[in-house]
């Protein structure tokens, strides 16, 4: 007897929710990182993961700088 999967597909999942606990985890190594001597594996594995977090992101999104610091300030002046 074989017991039924219930596959979802990526339009179903909560996307603020995923994005909410992949930025939580991006964080978290990008603090991590911050402690690490800057060329040893770790760093390198952490900079991956950061890196397929990223690119998730943009999956969901279609921003690439999803989870970047956005530039604040004045807008440009229309001439």
């Amino acid at each position: 007897m074989t017991a039924s999967r219930s596959s979802r597909s990526l339009n179903d999942l909560d996307r603020e929710e995923l994005l909410g606990a992949l930025g939580g985890a991006r964080l978290s190594l990008v603090s991590a990182k911050r402690a690490m001597r800057p060329k040893s594996g770790l760093s390198r594995s952490v900079d991956a993961l950061i890196s397929e977090i990223d690119e998730f992101a943009l999956l969901l999104t279609g921003a690439e700088d999803y989870f970047h610091l956005k530039a604040h300030g004045t807008p440009a002046r229309k001439s």
